[in-house]
C-alpha cells in the first residue's frame, strides 16, 4: 500500500511540473484575423504565407481546424500568419486573455484546404517561381511535445520571420494533443505520424526546389529520425540537395538516438544538434522514461564522437522558465540559425572563416572542442 502511495505521489509530482516545464500550447484562433487582412497590411502587419502537412484529424471548430486526435489521411493546407509591426525577436506575441487584437498579436488567418497532393505541389512550385534564384529552398519544421495546431503554426511562423528565411517555409504538424498528461499519447502520435512526414517527403521530392533543410524540436526529433532513417534504408533520393537537418532539444531516448545515427551514415555531416544541460523540460522526460538521458541533454562530447556537430547552449540565457526552446526563443540563436540556413551551411562549426565572424558578432565568447568525428561548439551570450 506505502509503495502505491509513493508511486502515485511522484506521478502527480511529474505532472504538476509538466505542466509547468512542457511545450506550451496556444489558444485555438485559426481564421480570426482574416477578415482584418488587407487592412493590417496597410497597417504595418507582416504576413508569413505557410504550407502545412498534417496527420491530425480535422476539428468541428473552426477556430481548432485541425484537432489532436489522429487522421488516416493526410491533411494538406495553406493559411497566412499576421506578425504584429511591435514583434521582438525570439517572442510570440499573445493577449494574456480574450481576442487577439491584430495590431498587437500574431493571428492565423485564410486557412486553404487543398483537396489533394497535386494541389499541394502546384501550389508550392508557384510561390517558388515568385522567389529569385538562390532563393527557391524549403524548409521544413517538425514540432514537438505539447502542442496544438495553432501553437505549431504560430512557432513557425516567428521561426521563419525571425530567421529571415528566403525560402518557402512547410510545417509538419502531427497529431498532438497540446496537453501536458497526455506525454504518452504524443510518443504514440509521433510514431503514427513517421508514415505521414514519409509521404510528405516524397511530395516535396517532386517539386522544383533547389535545396532542403529541415528543423526539429522535442519530441519532433522522434518523428523526423524515424522517417529519416526508413528513407535512408529505401535509399531514397530527392532532385534537390539536403543542406542541413537541425535537432534542436531532442527528446529522444539516448540509445534510440544512437541507433539512428548509425543508420544515417551519409547524411551524419549533415545533421546539428542543439543541447542544453538546463533544458528542465528534457530532465522532467528522463524520470518518466526511465533515467535514460535525452539526447538534447546528453554531455555534447557523447555526440560529437557519433560524427554529429554539436551547439552547446547551456550557457545561452533564455526567456523561458524551462530552457527547452532556446533555438527559436533566443534572438541570438535564431539569428544565427537564421544566418546559417539562408547560407546554406547552417551552424557550421570550423575554427576560422564565416561562421567564426558570425559568431562572434553575436555571442561574446564561444569555444569549439574538436573530436576525432563530429565538433562541439559552445556559445554564450
Amino acid at each position: 500500500m506505502r509503495n502505491i502511495f509513493l508511486m502515485t505521489r511522484q506521478w502527480v509530482l511529474i505532472a504538476s511540473l509538466l505542466l509547468v516545464a512542457s511545450c506550451a500550447a496556444a489558444p485555438n484562433q485559426v481564421g480570426l484575423g482574416e477578415s482584418q487582412l488587407p487592412l493590417a497590411r496597410a497597417k504595418g502587419v507582416s504576413v508569413q504565407n505557410l504550407f502545412v502537412a498534417t496527420s491530425r484529424l480535422r476539428s468541428d471548430d473552426a477556430a481548432e481546424f485541425f484537432s489532436g486526435e489522429r487522421s488516416r489521411v493526410m491533411g494538406l493546407v495553406n493559411v497566412d500568419v499576421t506578425i504584429p509591426p511591435n514583434h521582438q525577436v525570439g517572442q510570440i506575441e499573445q493577449p494574456d486573455s480574450g481576442k487577439s487584437d491584430i495590431a498587437k498579436h500574431f493571428t492565423i488567418a485564410r486557412p486553404l484546404l487543398f483537396e489533394n497532393s497535386a494541389a499541394f505541389r502546384a501550389n508550392l512550385n508557384q510561390a517558388l517561381a515568385q522567389r529569385p534564384r538562390g532563393d527557391r529552398s524549403v524548409l521544413v519544421f517538425v514540432h514537438g511535445y505539447n502542442t496544438n495546431f495553432s501553437a505549431a503554426v504560430l512557432r513557425m511562423a516567428q521561426f521563419v520571420h525571425d530567421t529571415g528565411f528566403k525560402g518557402v517555409p512547410v510545417l509538419f504538424t502531427w497529431a498532438s494533443r497540446g496537453r501536458a498528461l497526455d506525454y504518452v499519447y504524443d510518443i504514440n502520435s509521433a510514431l503514427q505520424a513517421r508514415f505521414y512526414l514519409l509521404e510528405l517527403s516524397r511530395i516535396l521530392a517532386d517539386t522544383k526546389a533547389e535545396s532542403f533543410s529541415v528543423v526539429a524540436h522535442s519530441m519532433g526529433n522522434l518523428v523526423t529520425l524515424e522517417a529519416m532513417t526508413a528513407l535512408e534504408k529505401q535509399k531514397f533520393r530527392a532532385r534537390a540537395p539536403l543542406n542541413s537537418i537541425i535537432l534542436a532539444a531532442p527528446d529522444v531516448d539516448f540509445d534510440l538516438f544512437v541507433e539512428h545515427i548509425r543508420e544515417l551514415g551519409r547524411l551524419r555531416g549533415k545533421i546539428f544538434v542543439l543541447v542544453s544541460k538546463d533544458d528542465k523540460a528534457l530532465t522532467l522526460s528522463r524520470r518518466i522514461a526511465g533515467g535514460v538521458s535525452r539526447a538534447g541533454a546528453t554531455d555534447p562530447e557523447k555526440l560529437a564522437a557519433l560524427g554529429l556537430r554539436v551547439v552547446d547552449l547551456s550557457k545561452i540565457q533564455d526567456r523561458s522558465s524551462t530552457n527547452h526552446s532556446k533555438f527559436a526563443d533566443s534572438p541570438e540563436i535564431v539569428q544565427l540559425v537564421g544566418r546559417g540556413i539562408n547560407a546554406g551551411n547552417t551552424l557550421s562549426t570550423t575554427a576560422t572563416g564565416p561562421t567564426q565572424a558570425t559568431v562572434g558578432s553575436v555571442f561574446r565568447g564561444f569555444t569549439r572542442i574538436p573530436s576525432s568525428l563530429g565538433s562541439v561548439l559552445t556559445v554564450a551570450n
